[in-house]
Protein backbone atom coordinates (compact mmCIF):
# COMPACT_ATOMS: atom_id res chain seq x y z
CA UNK A 1 0.00 0.00 0.00
CA UNK A 2 2.73 2.29 0.98
CA UNK A 3 4.40 1.47 -2.76
CA UNK A 4 1.28 2.55 -4.53
CA UNK A 5 1.05 5.65 -2.37
CA UNK A 6 4.69 6.35 -3.88
CA UNK A 7 4.05 5.66 -6.98
CA UNK A 8 0.37 7.61 -7.42
CA UNK A 9 2.29 10.92 -5.59
CA UNK A 10 5.01 10.47 -7.92
CA UNK A 11 2.86 10.25 -10.58
CA UNK A 12 0.61 12.82 -9.65
CA UNK A 13 3.43 15.50 -9.27
CA UNK A 14 4.41 15.18 -13.40
CA UNK A 15 0.99 15.80 -14.18
CA UNK A 16 0.40 19.38 -15.98
CA UNK A 17 -2.38 21.65 -15.21
CA UNK A 18 -1.98 24.68 -17.28
CA UNK A 19 -3.59 25.64 -19.34
CA UNK A 20 -3.43 24.97 -23.49
CA UNK A 21 -3.38 28.37 -25.03
CA UNK A 22 -2.87 29.70 -28.23
CA UNK A 23 -1.41 33.42 -28.72
CA UNK A 24 -2.49 34.92 -31.43
CA UNK A 25 -0.27 38.00 -31.50
CA UNK A 26 1.17 40.93 -34.08
CA UNK A 27 4.56 40.95 -32.34
CA UNK A 28 4.69 44.61 -31.07
CA UNK A 29 7.04 45.59 -28.04
CA UNK A 30 3.71 44.62 -25.66
CA UNK A 31 3.46 40.91 -28.02
CA UNK A 32 7.55 40.53 -26.99
CA UNK A 33 6.33 40.37 -22.87
CA UNK A 34 3.74 38.72 -23.44
CA UNK A 35 5.09 35.78 -25.27
CA UNK A 36 7.97 35.73 -22.29
CA UNK A 37 5.54 35.72 -19.95
CA UNK A 38 3.14 32.72 -20.88
CA UNK A 39 6.28 31.00 -22.08
CA UNK A 40 7.42 31.14 -18.16
CA UNK A 41 4.03 30.70 -16.42
CA UNK A 42 3.40 27.65 -14.69
CA UNK A 43 -0.35 27.86 -15.75
CA UNK A 44 -0.04 28.21 -19.20
CA UNK A 45 0.91 26.00 -21.83
CA UNK A 46 1.20 27.41 -24.91
CA UNK A 47 0.55 25.26 -27.78
CA UNK A 48 0.84 27.17 -30.98
CA UNK A 49 1.94 31.06 -31.70
CA UNK A 50 0.37 32.10 -34.84
CA UNK A 51 1.15 36.11 -35.96
CA UNK A 52 -1.60 39.17 -36.92
CA UNK A 53 0.30 39.77 -40.13
CA UNK A 54 -2.11 43.18 -40.43
CA UNK A 55 -0.92 44.71 -37.64
CA UNK A 56 2.01 46.06 -36.07
CA UNK A 57 5.05 43.06 -37.42
CA UNK A 58 5.17 41.85 -41.08
CA UNK A 59 5.05 37.67 -41.59
CA UNK A 60 8.98 37.45 -41.94
CA UNK A 61 10.25 38.81 -39.03
CA UNK A 62 7.32 38.47 -37.02
CA UNK A 63 8.18 34.41 -37.47
CA UNK A 64 11.99 35.31 -37.07
CA UNK A 65 11.86 37.07 -33.94
CA UNK A 66 8.85 34.87 -31.88
CA UNK A 67 11.34 31.95 -33.08
CA UNK A 68 14.03 34.13 -31.14
CA UNK A 69 12.39 34.91 -28.29
CA UNK A 70 11.03 31.15 -27.36
CA UNK A 71 14.44 30.58 -27.08
CA UNK A 72 14.88 32.77 -24.57
CA UNK A 73 12.80 30.34 -22.38
CA UNK A 74 15.07 27.46 -21.24
CA UNK A 75 12.44 24.89 -21.06
CA UNK A 76 10.42 25.79 -23.68
CA UNK A 77 8.99 23.12 -25.97
CA UNK A 78 11.45 21.87 -28.73
CA UNK A 79 8.56 21.79 -30.88
CA UNK A 80 6.32 24.88 -30.45
CA UNK A 81 4.21 25.28 -33.95
CA UNK A 82 4.07 29.36 -34.99
CA UNK A 83 2.85 30.73 -38.21
CA UNK A 84 1.54 33.66 -39.70
CA UNK A 85 -1.46 34.62 -41.75
CA UNK A 86 -2.56 37.60 -44.29
CA UNK A 87 -0.71 40.87 -44.51
CA UNK A 88 -3.80 42.60 -44.81
CA UNK A 89 -7.24 43.29 -42.96
CA UNK A 90 -10.26 41.53 -44.17
CA UNK A 91 -11.89 44.76 -45.65
CA UNK A 92 -10.42 48.34 -46.18
CA UNK A 93 -6.54 49.23 -46.50
CA UNK A 94 -5.64 50.00 -42.64
CA UNK A 95 -1.95 50.10 -41.51
CA UNK A 96 -0.11 50.80 -38.41
CA UNK A 97 1.97 53.69 -39.00
CA UNK A 98 5.68 52.35 -40.64
CA UNK A 99 7.62 53.27 -38.20
CA UNK A 100 5.98 51.80 -35.50
CA UNK A 101 6.06 48.95 -38.00
CA UNK A 102 9.88 48.99 -38.47
CA UNK A 103 10.68 49.17 -34.56
CA UNK A 104 8.33 45.45 -34.70
CA UNK A 105 10.44 43.93 -36.83
CA UNK A 106 13.53 44.56 -35.38
CA UNK A 107 12.83 44.40 -31.45
CA UNK A 108 13.59 48.19 -31.47
CA UNK A 109 17.07 47.25 -32.32
CA UNK A 110 17.67 44.43 -29.62
CA UNK A 111 20.06 42.57 -30.68
CA UNK A 112 19.34 38.17 -29.56
CA UNK A 113 20.61 34.83 -31.03
CA UNK A 114 19.05 33.98 -33.96
CA UNK A 115 17.17 30.84 -33.62
CA UNK A 116 17.12 27.48 -35.85
CA UNK A 117 13.77 26.56 -35.20
CA UNK A 118 11.08 26.27 -38.29
CA UNK A 119 7.89 27.93 -38.96
CA UNK A 120 4.95 25.75 -40.05
CA UNK A 121 4.22 25.95 -43.32
CA UNK A 122 0.54 26.06 -42.35
CA UNK A 123 -1.65 29.62 -42.64
CA UNK A 124 -2.41 30.91 -38.97
CA UNK A 125 -6.17 30.22 -39.30
CA UNK A 126 -5.13 26.35 -40.15
CA UNK A 127 -2.47 26.18 -37.17
CA UNK A 128 -5.55 26.99 -35.00
CA UNK A 129 -7.97 24.38 -36.33
CA UNK A 130 -5.31 22.24 -36.34
CA UNK A 131 -4.01 22.87 -32.87
CA UNK A 132 -7.17 22.97 -31.11
CA UNK A 133 -7.88 19.64 -33.01
CA UNK A 134 -5.83 17.80 -31.15
CA UNK A 135 -6.30 18.94 -27.66
CA UNK A 136 -8.06 16.77 -25.11
CA UNK A 137 -9.13 19.69 -23.01
CA UNK A 138 -11.10 23.27 -24.02
CA UNK A 139 -8.29 25.77 -24.59
CA UNK A 140 -7.98 29.32 -24.31
CA UNK A 141 -7.34 31.56 -27.35
CA UNK A 142 -5.66 34.99 -26.94
CA UNK A 143 -5.86 37.60 -29.54
CA UNK A 144 -3.96 40.98 -29.05
CA UNK A 145 -3.57 42.39 -32.34
CA UNK A 146 -6.13 42.90 -35.53
CA UNK A 147 -8.48 39.72 -35.34
CA UNK A 148 -7.74 39.01 -38.68
CA UNK A 149 -6.87 35.56 -38.16
CA UNK A 150 -9.31 34.93 -35.68
CA UNK A 151 -12.23 35.75 -37.97
CA UNK A 152 -10.88 33.60 -40.58
CA UNK A 153 -10.16 30.37 -38.90
CA UNK A 154 -13.99 31.55 -37.58
CA UNK A 155 -15.52 31.67 -40.80
CA UNK A 156 -13.87 28.06 -41.63
CA UNK A 157 -13.91 25.95 -38.83
CA UNK A 158 -16.97 27.20 -37.03
CA UNK A 159 -17.09 23.62 -34.99
CA UNK A 160 -14.08 24.38 -33.41
CA UNK A 161 -15.81 27.13 -31.13
CA UNK A 162 -17.09 23.98 -29.05
CA UNK A 163 -12.83 23.36 -28.49
CA UNK A 164 -12.41 27.02 -26.72
CA UNK A 165 -12.99 27.69 -23.44
CA UNK A 166 -12.90 31.40 -24.17
CA UNK A 167 -11.27 34.44 -26.22
CA UNK A 168 -9.32 36.94 -24.74
CA UNK A 169 -9.14 40.01 -26.65
CA UNK A 170 -6.70 42.85 -26.45
CA UNK A 171 -8.55 45.91 -28.56
CA UNK A 172 -11.16 48.25 -28.13
CA UNK A 173 -12.85 50.82 -26.27
CA UNK A 174 -16.25 51.95 -24.42
CA UNK A 175 -15.88 54.55 -22.21
CA UNK A 176 -12.35 55.69 -22.80
CA UNK A 177 -11.38 57.91 -25.39
CA UNK A 178 -8.89 55.98 -28.46
CA UNK A 179 -5.97 56.23 -28.92
CA UNK A 180 -5.51 56.70 -33.09
CA UNK A 181 -3.93 60.00 -32.48
CA UNK A 182 -0.43 59.80 -31.10
CA UNK A 183 1.57 63.45 -31.28
CA UNK A 184 4.56 62.99 -33.72
CA UNK A 185 2.83 60.18 -36.01
CA UNK A 186 -0.63 60.28 -36.93
CA UNK A 187 -1.27 64.01 -36.01
CA UNK A 188 -4.77 65.34 -37.97
CA UNK A 189 -5.98 62.17 -37.73
CA UNK A 190 -10.11 62.19 -38.39
CA UNK A 191 -10.45 58.81 -35.65
CA UNK A 192 -11.21 60.39 -32.08
CA UNK A 193 -12.69 57.01 -30.88
CA UNK A 194 -10.81 54.13 -31.76
CA UNK A 195 -8.53 51.89 -30.84
CA UNK A 196 -5.69 51.02 -33.20
CA UNK A 197 -5.74 47.20 -32.73
CA UNK A 198 -9.67 46.91 -34.04
CA UNK A 199 -9.57 50.10 -36.32
CA UNK A 200 -6.85 48.17 -38.90
CA UNK A 201 -10.02 45.16 -39.10
CA UNK A 202 -12.90 46.76 -37.86
CA UNK A 203 -14.53 44.12 -39.79
CA UNK A 204 -12.60 41.46 -38.45
CA UNK A 205 -13.74 42.77 -34.96
CA UNK A 206 -17.53 42.98 -35.39
CA UNK A 207 -17.76 39.31 -36.86
CA UNK A 208 -15.38 38.04 -33.75
CA UNK A 209 -17.63 39.75 -31.07
CA UNK A 210 -20.70 38.51 -32.85
CA UNK A 211 -19.17 34.58 -32.99
CA UNK A 212 -21.14 33.53 -30.02
CA UNK A 213 -17.53 32.89 -28.42
CA UNK A 214 -17.19 33.59 -24.66
CA UNK A 215 -15.30 36.65 -24.74
CA UNK A 216 -13.39 38.78 -22.63
CA UNK A 217 -12.51 42.31 -23.54
CA UNK A 218 -8.97 43.67 -22.25
CA UNK A 219 -9.53 47.37 -23.87
CA UNK A 220 -7.92 50.96 -23.25
CA UNK A 221 -10.88 51.18 -20.65
CA UNK A 222 -8.59 49.18 -18.34
CA UNK A 223 -5.72 49.04 -19.71
CA UNK A 224 -4.94 53.14 -19.58
CA UNK A 225 -4.60 51.90 -15.91
CA UNK A 226 -1.51 49.72 -16.35
CA UNK A 227 0.93 52.56 -17.87
CA UNK A 228 4.60 51.86 -17.82
CA UNK A 229 6.28 54.61 -16.14
CA UNK A 230 9.64 55.08 -15.11
CA UNK A 231 9.62 54.06 -11.94
CA UNK A 232 7.45 50.69 -13.35
CA UNK A 233 10.53 50.08 -15.21
CA UNK A 234 13.18 51.16 -12.41
CA UNK A 235 11.61 48.37 -10.55
CA UNK A 236 12.07 45.78 -12.56
CA UNK A 237 15.31 46.57 -13.56
CA UNK A 238 16.67 45.81 -10.33
CA UNK A 239 15.38 42.25 -10.56
CA UNK A 240 16.96 41.03 -13.94
CA UNK A 241 17.95 37.42 -13.32
CA UNK A 242 16.89 35.25 -16.22
CA UNK A 243 17.70 35.62 -20.57
CA UNK A 244 13.98 36.60 -20.52
CA UNK A 245 14.84 39.46 -18.06
CA UNK A 246 17.79 40.72 -19.69
CA UNK A 247 16.07 41.11 -22.83
CA UNK A 248 13.59 42.85 -21.38
CA UNK A 249 15.74 45.08 -19.43
CA UNK A 250 17.52 45.84 -23.24
CA UNK A 251 14.38 46.81 -24.51
CA UNK A 252 12.97 49.19 -21.80
CA UNK A 253 16.41 50.79 -22.34
CA UNK A 254 15.46 51.14 -26.12
CA UNK A 255 12.16 52.77 -25.49
CA UNK A 256 12.72 55.47 -22.68
CA UNK A 257 11.55 58.01 -24.92
CA UNK A 258 8.64 56.05 -25.06
CA UNK A 259 8.07 55.50 -21.46
CA UNK A 260 8.85 59.21 -20.98
CA UNK A 261 6.04 60.22 -23.67
CA UNK A 262 3.10 58.56 -21.05
CA UNK A 263 2.31 56.77 -24.14
CA UNK A 264 2.87 53.10 -22.87
CA UNK A 265 0.80 51.30 -21.29
CA UNK A 266 0.64 47.56 -21.06
CA UNK A 267 -1.67 46.76 -23.43
CA UNK A 268 -0.74 43.25 -24.80
CA UNK A 269 0.70 42.31 -21.72
CA UNK A 270 -2.39 42.66 -19.56
CA UNK A 271 -4.40 40.59 -21.59
CA UNK A 272 -1.73 37.63 -21.01
CA UNK A 273 -2.26 38.48 -17.68
CA UNK A 274 -6.02 38.16 -17.40
CA UNK A 275 -6.12 35.20 -19.69
CA UNK A 276 -3.81 33.28 -17.07
CA UNK A 277 -5.89 34.63 -13.53
CA UNK A 278 -9.16 35.95 -14.69
CA UNK A 279 -9.85 37.29 -11.53
CA UNK A 280 -7.45 40.43 -12.70
CA UNK A 281 -10.27 41.47 -14.71
CA UNK A 282 -13.13 43.01 -12.81
CA UNK A 283 -16.39 44.13 -15.96
CA UNK A 284 -19.79 43.47 -16.63
CA UNK A 285 -21.51 42.13 -19.57
CA UNK A 286 -22.11 43.91 -22.81
CA UNK A 287 -23.31 43.37 -26.30
CA UNK A 288 -21.15 45.25 -28.41
CA UNK A 289 -21.11 46.00 -32.48
CA UNK A 290 -18.11 47.93 -34.37
CA UNK A 291 -18.12 50.42 -37.19
CA UNK A 292 -16.80 49.35 -40.90
CA UNK A 293 -18.78 52.01 -42.68
CA UNK A 294 -17.79 51.63 -46.31
CA UNK A 295 -16.76 55.33 -48.25
CA UNK A 296 -15.20 56.25 -51.86
CA UNK A 297 -13.19 59.32 -49.90
CA UNK A 298 -10.38 57.26 -48.23
CA UNK A 299 -8.18 58.80 -45.68
CA UNK A 300 -4.85 57.74 -47.17
CA UNK A 301 -2.32 58.83 -44.34
CA UNK A 302 -2.70 55.25 -42.77
CA UNK A 303 -3.96 53.31 -45.82
CA UNK A 304 -1.56 51.15 -47.61
CA UNK A 305 -2.82 50.88 -51.49
CA UNK A 306 -0.99 48.12 -52.41
CA UNK A 307 -2.50 45.63 -50.67
CA UNK A 308 -4.84 43.22 -53.12
CA UNK A 309 -8.02 44.61 -54.44
CA UNK A 310 -9.87 41.28 -53.67
CA UNK A 311 -10.26 40.19 -50.37
CA UNK A 312 -9.31 37.56 -48.66
CA UNK A 313 -13.06 35.87 -49.32
CA UNK A 314 -12.95 36.88 -53.13
CA UNK A 315 -15.02 39.99 -52.48
CA UNK A 316 -13.83 43.50 -53.61
CA UNK A 317 -11.86 45.24 -51.44
CA UNK A 318 -13.25 48.47 -50.25
CA UNK A 319 -12.34 51.38 -48.17
CA UNK A 320 -13.72 52.14 -45.18
CA UNK A 321 -14.49 55.76 -43.49
CA UNK A 322 -11.11 56.53 -41.72
CA UNK A 323 -13.56 58.33 -39.02
CA UNK A 324 -15.67 55.85 -37.80
CA UNK A 325 -13.50 52.22 -38.91
CA UNK A 326 -13.17 50.15 -35.61
CA UNK A 327 -15.48 52.34 -32.82
CA UNK A 328 -16.93 49.90 -30.71
CA UNK A 329 -20.74 50.98 -30.17
CA UNK A 330 -23.57 49.49 -27.09
CA UNK A 331 -25.54 47.40 -29.81
CA UNK A 332 -29.18 47.60 -28.45
CA UNK A 333 -31.15 44.41 -26.90
CA UNK A 334 -33.18 44.09 -29.87
CA UNK A 335 -30.27 43.25 -31.93
CA UNK A 336 -29.98 39.82 -29.90
CA UNK A 337 -26.14 39.80 -30.16
CA UNK A 338 -24.13 37.83 -27.58
CA UNK A 339 -22.78 39.80 -24.69
CA UNK A 340 -18.95 39.90 -24.00
CA UNK A 341 -17.20 40.69 -20.77
CA UNK A 342 -15.51 44.11 -20.86
CA UNK A 343 -12.90 44.58 -18.41
CA UNK A 344 -13.44 47.63 -16.64
CA UNK A 345 -11.13 47.59 -13.12
CA UNK A 346 -7.95 45.62 -12.53
CA UNK A 347 -4.96 45.56 -9.74
CA UNK A 348 -2.22 47.62 -11.67
CA UNK A 349 0.29 46.95 -8.48
CA UNK A 350 -0.38 42.95 -8.98
CA UNK A 351 -0.01 43.33 -12.80
CA UNK A 352 3.26 44.63 -12.99
CA UNK A 353 4.93 42.26 -9.92
CA UNK A 354 3.40 39.56 -10.94
CA UNK A 355 5.08 40.11 -14.74
CA UNK A 356 8.39 41.08 -12.83
CA UNK A 357 8.20 37.78 -10.84
CA UNK A 358 7.07 35.42 -13.54
CA UNK A 359 9.76 36.55 -15.88
CA UNK A 360 12.73 35.87 -13.21
CA UNK A 361 11.17 32.57 -12.23
CA UNK A 362 13.98 30.31 -12.46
Amino acid sequence: MKLLFIVVTVLWSTVSFAKPVIFDNDMAIDDWAALLYLLQHPDADVKAITISSSGESRCQPGLRNTAALIDLIADAPSELPFACGDAYPLDGYAVFPEPWRVDSDTLSGVEIPASTRVASPLHAAELIHQTLQEQTQLTTLIATGPLTNIAQWLAQYPEDKAKVDKLVIMGGNVHEKGNIIVPNFTDGHPNKQAEWNIFVDPLAADLVLQSGLAIELVGLDVTNSVRVTESVAAEFKQQVKTPASQFWDRVLDKNDWFIASGEYYFWDTLAVLIAVNPLLCEGEQLALQVGHQVTDQPYLATSDLSMPTTRWDGRPRQHLDAATAGVMMKASAEAGLHPIKVCFNTQPKRIFSEFNQTLNRS
